[in-house]
């Protein structure tokens, strides 16, 4: 029997970096962007910015107190944690110390 040393790609299917139709594409997939340049490059980022921003969806005053409350609970639970630790590791330094003398 014959051995291949090449294994045969079935139809359909390419190299993952076979580009698609000879240019390469970006990283995003999309057709690489015109750059302008000064003022309206600025004013076009600007509306960018704007249409992003119309789509975010922001918390209302309930949800932004829930949220500020959950940080600042977790950051006195941990601070309580690790001010028991320093005191915990405190008393067995004094006490090594002490058996040294």
């Amino acid at each position: 029997m014959a051995r291949r040393n090449r294994q045969q790609v079935p139809a359909g299917r390419r190299s993952v970096s076979a580009p698609l139709a000879g240019k390469p594409k970006s990283q995003s997939g999309g057709d690489p962007v015109d750059r302008r340049k000064g003022v309206r490059r600025l004013t076009g980022f600007a509306g960018e910015v704007r249409g992003e921003l119309a789509k975010t969806d922001f918390p209302n005053r309930h949800q932004t107190w829930q949220s500020t409350s959950v940080v600042l609970a977790a950051c006195v639970l941990v601070g309580l944690y690790l001010y028991g630790l320093d005191q915990v590791f405190a008393r067995l330094v004094q006490h090594l110390v002490d058996l040294q003398n």
